[in-house]
């Protein structure tokens, strides 16, 4: 798993790119990555999953994981670029509901805050 930070504004980007299983401990680099961010006060997290190409249990426990915690802090996780493989899953789990999802990176990032809380 490949897992690049950027920002935009109040907003934390994260591109995610996953093409296959991962070995230890890149299963958990992701997790680890939003657990970081969070604690680091950085509430308002953006995942770009345009690259996921390889969906399980551990990336969407680290996806659920992170947006529990940035609720739970005020903050707020939001999916870019849902692949259909993740949607499909999204919706067996009756998480498309309650993640919110965009298409495009500039409708995403306006719906967050301008500024951290």
């Amino acid at each position: 798993m490949d897992v690049q930070e950027r920002n935009n504004g109040a907003v934390v980007i994260l591109d995610v790119k996953r093409t296959d299983a991962d070995e230890p401990p890149g299963q958990n680099l992701l997790r680890d990555r939003l657990k970081s961010l969070l604690e680091g006060g950085r509430k308002f997290i953006l995942l770009n999953v345009a690259d996921v190409t390889y969906v399980d249990s551990v990336l969407l426990s680290a996806i659920v994981q992170g947006y529990a915690s940035a609720v739970r802090q005020g903050g707020m996780l939001k999916l870019l670029n849902v692949t259909p493989r993740l949607r499909k899953l999204l919706k067996i789990t009756k998480l498309e509901s309650v993640i919110e999802s965009y298409d495009s990176e500039e409708a995403a990032t306006a719906t967050f805050p301008s500024k951290p809380t």
